[in-house]
């Protein structure tokens, strides 16, 4: 984070997520997949995180079938498989990609950041 390599929004948010004190203007997709913290931490995304993830609940919601492929795959971690649509190109770095895992996944959270690390080291940039 010292060097500029590490946004520190997306850092906070990979370290906290979103929560949504009040849902009533929160229009949750019909799909049972969705848990209600994971959909609360789609829609903080794109409102803390505008930048990359404008469009990101949207696109949930459009293409769920696609998502829920991603969701329910055995690996769906950022070195395995990769985002629905747009979204891989979106999400340029491993940090990005593991924030939407975060939103989804959180029991596949610890594996990404193992992989981020041995990516890291692996770079002669993580010195």
């Amino acid at each position: 984070m010292a060097d500029g390599k590490i946004n520190p929004k997306e850092y906070d948010f990979f370290l906290r997520g979103g929560t949504v004190l009040d849902r009533k203007g929160v229009v949750k997709p019909p799909q049972d997949w969705i848990t209600d913290q994971a959909w609360d931490n789609v829609t903080e995304l794109e409102k803390m995180l505008p930048e990359t993830f404008t469009g990101l609940p949207a696109a949930v919601s459009l293409n769920f079938k696609e998502w829920q492929h991603w969701f329910s795959s055995d690996k769906p971690m950022p070195e395995d498989a990769q985002l629905p649509g747009e979204w891989e190109t979106k999400c340029e770095d491993l940090l990005k990609k593991m924030i939407v895992l975060r939103c989804f996944r959180p029991d596949r959270v610890c594996f990404a950041i193992r992989h981020y690390v041995t990516v890291g080291m692996k770079s002669s940039d993580f010195i």
